[in-house]
Parts: C-alpha cells; structure tokens; sequence
C-alpha cells in the first residue's frame, strides 16, 4: 500500500511539473526532466544517495524558468517545488532536501552543490547537454534564441563558453566517466563541422 501511495504522490508531481513545462522551450521541457532523472537515478544507484530526493528535484529542476526576474531559474524553480511537494504530501525534511538540490542545480547565483544529492542532481542535469542529445538541445535553444551556428554570439559560442566549461564541474566521479564520451562526441562534431564548411569554402 506504501509504494502505491508514493506512487501517487509522484504521479501528482509529474502532472504539475507537466504544466510548467508545457510553458518552457523545448530544450528545458518535461523530456529533459525525465531524462536528468534516469540520469539522477542511475548515479543515486552507483553512489548509494537518496533516490527520492534526486528524482523530485529533478522533475522540478526547470519549472521556474520563466519566473521572476529578481531570482535565478534555480531559485524560482526552488520556491515553486517548495508549494508543489507540500501539496503532495511529503514530509518538510525531503522538501528541504530536494529544495536545496534544485536551488544548486546552477552556479549562477553562487549557489555550491553540497550534499551528495544535489551533486548528482548538478551531474545528471549537465550529462543531458552533452552527446547527441546535448546537440539537439543546444540546436533546439539556438532556434528559439535566434542564434546562428557559428559566428559571434552562436551556437558554437554557446558551446565553448558554457558546455565546454561543465568538464570542470561534473562533482562526481561516476558522472565524469559518463560525461567523457559524450562530451568528445560533441568535440568530434564541431572537428567535423568545421573542416566540411572549409572543404566547402575552398571548392567554392
């Protein structure tokens, strides 16, 4: 009867987290949080964290991206889990715990990763923006963005001043030798890329 009830909890969850993200572009939607939390799920099983913990955080990880501009993404994001998991039903301890994973997730309010939960939660969300998919997303941004393939203010600037930067990052070391293939995927693309737009240029 347990699992049934948490199953319910989670299902009640998901649906919420759905209608926030029906909202968001389609490199931040609801596929990107189920796909961090198998990330988050497959890293809690290696690390022996809490798995419940990772996989709410997850599924609430970008809800708040078109949220107030005085906070971060991470931050709205944080507040609006908050709202969500106390309707669900869960104790305020894992609320507090998922919360400050979410809040975590992105450096860019100077927010550090410190419990083991939220450093896989940073890890499985930065695993999602490399290999194949990590192109699709950043083509997918680039559309919405307007932003061109190369050239200033690009995609490939998007690459090299942020994903490349996540190499730095990856918190644990089950993460890293996930990320290392699928970040020389990327590396391989943009080799390739470049020398198919030079043939090009010359044969012109």
């Amino acid at each position: 009867m347990e699992d049934i009830a948490n199953q319910n909890q989670l299902q009640q969850v998901i649906l919420v987290a759905q209608g926030f993200y029906a909202r968001k572009d389609r490199a931040h939607d609801l596929e990107h949080a189920l796909r961090v939390r198998e990330w988050g799920k497959l890293l809690a099983e290696e690390l022996g964290a809490d798995a419940t913990v990772i996989e709410l955080a997850a599924l609430l990880h970008d809800i708040g991206r078109s949220g107030a501009v005085e906070k971060t993404h991470a931050e709205s994001s944080a507040g609006l889990s908050v709202n969500i998991l106390q309707k669900a039903g869960y104790s305020n301890d894992l609320i507090m715990r998922v919360r400050d994973a979410i809040v975590a997730h992105s450096l860019e309010a100077g927010h550090e990763p410190n419990t083991l939960e939220a450093k896989i939660l940073y890890d499985a969300d930065k695993l999602d923006f490399v290999g194949a998919i990590g192109l699709v997303r950043l083509f997918t941004l680039g559309g919405v963005q307007g932003w061109p393939l190369v050239g200033d203010n690009s995609c490939e600037t998007f690459y090299q001043e942020k994903i490349r930067g996540y190499q730095k990052h990856i918190y644990t070391n089950a993460a890293k030798v996930y990320f290392e293939p699928l970040f020389l995927f990327m590396e391989e693309f943009w080799q390739q890329l470049h020398a198919e737009r030079l043939k090009l240029v010359h044969s012109g």
